[in-house]
């Protein structure tokens, strides 16, 4: 942005505001009141800047940190198995077998609609749909058992 320093009619205006901060300054600190509009907008800048700022923290803080902090480490065990995931894991696996269970009624009861096309579309017999159907239901069902499996043993080995 270009600016002309060198315009008197800014120099004026420039010096009038300095005047009315300096009188400002000058009446707050002997106690006078502002006469000047201009000086009287600037008063209370400078009493604003004069007063001390306010204690943001109690006088106890201290304590009521130390206060805190024992309760944090007597938590209840409910609190301390909600930070380690325990309920979000519980909750997530509800939720995952809601979704199974309401992806099983609708092929329940959509399904015949849409398995005989798919079906003679991918060009198979029934037979063949269906053994497809269960290898991939043995294929879940295999990696689901191994995961629990796993699990259990890491518990164990964690636990021991």
């Amino acid at each position: 942005m270009n600016t002309n320093h060198n315009d008197p009619s800014r120099n004026a205006i420039d010096e009038r505001e300095w005047q009315a901060q300096e009188r400002a300054l000058r009446d707050a600190r002997d106690g006078v009141p502002s006469t000047d509009p201009l000086a009287l907008r600037y008063r209370k800048v400078t009493d604003a800047l004069r007063a001390p700022l306010p204690d943001l923290l109690p006088a106890d803080f201290a304590s009521q940190v130390a206060q805190r902090a024992e309760a944090n480490a007597r938590a209840p065990e409910i609190v301390q198995s909600a930070r380690s995931g325990v309920l979000e894991g519980k909750l997530l696996r509800a939720a995952i077998g809601i979704f199974g269970l309401g992806s099983a009624v609708v092929v329940g009861v959509y399904g015949p609609e849409w398995i005989a096309p798919m079906a003679a579309f991918l060009h198979l017999d029934s037979a063949v749909a269906v053994n497809w159907a269960l290898a991939l239901g043995a294929c879940v069902g295999a990696t689901w058992l191994t995961d629990q499996l796993r699990r259990h043993r890491e518990q164990a080995v964690h636990a021991a």
